[in-house]
């Protein structure tokens, strides 16, 4: 990918991703839930489709962040993009699982339905879907972090509030977390996004990053 695209892609992944997450219809109860997916079916879907843009775009941005790092020779900065890469990659998995959701909501056995949705984040085959996931992301977002705190390809303020943006995710309120952390990490990636710019207008001249 070229700086530019890299960019837009970092963008159009947190917005999508902070789009997703406040138009997602959900509900802490499997009957309320399978409810909100009947009443509104196409904004669930939407919100669905917007998470899974956000997921491969953070994907593919990552993955071309890890040319400006091996010029930079950081090994760290191009292991972390990896892995960050690959977890949000693996984000669709968990996605197309929820998504299980919607043939439920429109079954005739409504109790039966609810019981089936209550008990799906419970079932092994959700815990292999979401493990993977989680070390991969988390790993590889604290490295890039640490990554773009030494190469100071981001501001370290930056580098910061994507480690918080990872915590708000796991600390904050479930009504909220998701929107915290799309939000947090949008800001964190603005100016690096920034930064690609430049870059590709000035064909590639260094521009030091400010604190």
């Amino acid at each position: 990918m070229s700086r530019r695209s890299t960019a837009v892609a970092l963008l159009t992944a947190a917005v999508a991703g902070l789009a997703g997450t406040i138009l997602l219809p959900s509900s802490a109860d499997a009957a309320a839930q399978l409810a909100l997916i009947e009443a509104r079916p196409a904004l669930w879907m939407g919100a669905n489709v917007l998470l899974v843009v956000s997921f491969l775009c953070f994907a593919g941005a990552l993955l071309g962040l890890t040319g400006l790092f091996r010029a930079r020779g950081s090994r760290l900065g191009v292991t972390g993009a990896v892995l960050a890469a690959l977890g949000w990659a693996l984000h669709i998995g968990p996605v197309a699982y929820v998504m299980a959701q919607y043939p439920l909501a429109h079954h005739a056995d409504r109790a039966g339905a609810a019981e089936i949705a209550g008990a799906m984040f419970a079932a092994p085959p959700f815990a292999v879907l979401i493990v993977p996931v989680l070390l991969t992301t988390v790993v590889g977002t604290l490295t890039l972090a640490v990554a773009f705190w030494r190469t100071r390809l981001a501001p370290r303020w930056a580098a910061a509030t994507l480690v918080v943006a990872l915590a708000a995710d796991f600390a904050a309120p479930d009504a909220v977390s998701g929107i915290m952390m799309f939000a947090l990490m949008g800001v964190a990636l603005a100016p690096l996004a920034a930064r690609l710019f430049v870059l590709e207008t000035t064909g590639g001249a260094p521009v030091a990053a400010r604190a």
